[in-house]
């Protein structure tokens, strides 16, 4: 996930967030047509960020999918290499839970 998509997601949520709190301000005072069209406007953002949501997600499983193909080919191509970096990632964790206790 890009940063910018991050600080978009960020804006847009702060957006949904205000526009709701306008709905909540607005609404002891608001017509039933004037609540028909705040929730409607309220609606159609929710939508705009689930769908964002999903676009993103689609974007993060591909760049995983990208990452475990390219690293699956890496430990095919140099499978002692990648067995003495687990060992030594195995090590290091068992070092760090005993350093804990």
């Amino acid at each position: 996930m890009h940063h910018s998509d991050i600080d978009r997601l960020r804006q847009d949520l702060r957006n949904v967030v205000d526009d709701l709190e306008h709905i909540v301000r607005t609404a002891a005072h608001a017509t039933s047509d004037e609540a028909i069209e705040l929730k409607e406007q309220a609606g159609e953002q929710l939508h705009e960020i689930r769908l964002r949501l999903a676009e993103m997600e689609r974007d993060a499983a591909a760049r995983i999918r990208d990452a475990a193909h390219r690293a699956q080919g890496y430990v095919q191509q140099h499978p002692l290499a990648a067995i003495g970096g687990a060992a030594a990632m195995a090590f290091l964790l068992g070092m760090l839970v005993r350093s804990r206790r």
